[in-house]
């Protein structure tokens, strides 16, 4: 997602890119195609250090000058882009990969006002659950200082405190491993690597349990309520009074199906009820999942638990790859899904399994028009109302409105 008003490039950190990028794309898409395990070319610019008097989340104040010896891995990343929220598995991979060597820091740099908020910025770190130092950049100063203009963007500094390279959006994993195993062996061979780990404050150990946790979404029929408990990676079902009648899943974070005490999800979303089945958009499992309400269980009707590549065009049953759907919607025999990762509108045939692309050309855009041309920018809500699917779309801030007799794609309240 590219920063909408700045496009700074400082005269240090040009050389990291090279001169293709002063022509950038409109989206940091993750790549197609997996990026070769090569490191990325070192730069050797000495790294601005932290401003003063920012706020931290999980950690007090740091410095870079306190951290010499470390790899660092700055994550600039605001809390409402699904690029930013795709990276944290592979955050948490190269962490537990690196425990001693690496410090990652999520430099906060907000969208939205809103999103500025440190106690907002605070409840992000909690629902995406993120255990590493957090800085709250306020009025954009770092990502100014790091001419950063894509959320995500990354940047790797080295144990002597000099940018060592830097990348924009998601699906970079193996370049980051691999840059960073390499500046580990260079400082082992120089003596200059610490190892002595950094002192954390964790937010989740200050936060009381609550009965939910983030819920995501309800769906409320009859004198039922469906309940995404997102934090709690289950489903809750109770009466409109409050009274807990079933939950779904053991808690867990995992793509498991089987009875209501031994399935697992990991942070569900969209719900929508057809007779005894509920159908669940099971977003950080990338799978569409099917409630059995009178057998009590829980199948896999889409996706491996892999994420789809950027422009993925679907496929059958549990071999399909999807990406973060938000939301579904019963559509005649379809279910037709927000598929907020490719910023596309999606749909499965109950009939035949078969997943496919529904509307939207999976270009991060606010752009009205048929099917195959019309944008949508992370579609997160979806309702039926009169034969028409209305979508929230999240990143262009827009409602939209999109009708399956005409086959077409229209804005109809807000603008980015």
């Amino acid at each position: 997602m590219l920063h909408p008003k700045k496009f700074v490039f400082a005269a240090g950190l040009l050389g990291l890119y090279g001169a293709a990028l002063l022509v950038r794309p409109m989206t940091a898409p993750a790549p197609a195609i997996t990026v070769a395990a090569a490191p990325l070319p070192y730069d050797g610019v000495r790294a601005p250090d932290f401003p003063a008097g920012f706020p931290w989340l999980n950690s007090k104040p740091l410095s870079l000058r306190a951290l010499r010896g470390k790899v660092v891995l700055l994550d600039f990343w605001t809390y409402g882009c699904i690029n930013c929220m795709h990276i944290l598995p592979d955050l948490k991979k190269l962490e537990a990969k690196y425990p001693k060597e690496l410090v990652v820091i999520s430099v906060h740099s907000a969208k939205f006002e809103t999103e500025s908020d440190a106690k907002n910025v605070r409840n992000a770190v909690l629902r995406y659950k993120i255990e590493h130092p957090v800085l709250v950049d306020q009025k954009m100063k770092v990502w100014t200082d790091y001419a950063v203009n894509a959320w995500p963007t990354l940047v790797l500094i080295d144990p002597s405190g000099r940018v060592a390279g830097q990348v924009a959006g998601e699906g970079h994993y193996n370049t980051l491993d691999a840059t960073i195993a390499q500046l580990i062996s260079k400082a082992k061979k120089s003596g200059d690597l610490s190892t002595t780990p950094i002192n954390l404050t964790l937010e989740r150990a200050k936060k009381a349990p609550t009965p939910l946790s983030f819920p995501g979404k309800v769906l409320a029929s009859g004198d039922k309520l469906y309940i995404a408990d997102s934090g709690h990676n289950r489903i809750v079902i109770a009466s409109k009074e409050g009274q807990v009648e079933s939950i779904i899943g053991d808690g867990g974070a995992g793509l498991k199906d089987g009875d209501f005490k031994s399935a697992e999800f990991e942070n569900p979303q969209g719900l929508a009820l057809d007779g005894d089945k509920l159908y669940v958009a099971d977003t950080n499992n990338h799978a569409l999942r099917v409630i059995n309400l009178t057998a009590k269980t829980v199948d896999t009707l889409a996706g491996t638990g892999q994420q789809a590549p950027y422009m993925a065009t679907g496929g059958t049953g549990k071999l399909a790859l999807l990406s973060s759907p938000w939301d579904v919607v019963k559509v005649g025999d379809d279910i037709i899904m927000a598929m907020a990762g490719n910023h596309q509108i999606w749909k499965y045939d109950l009939n035949t399994t078969k997943v496919s692309v529904y509307a939207g050309s999976g270009a991060e855009a606010r752009r009205d028009g048929t099917f195959s041309t019309a944008a949508f920018a992370q579609t997160s809500g979806l309702a039926l109302q009169d034969g028409k699917l209305f979508a929230a779309d999240s990143e262009s801030s827009t409602l939209r409105a999109i009708d399956p007799k005409a086959g077409t794609v229209k804005t109809i309240a807000g603008g980015d």
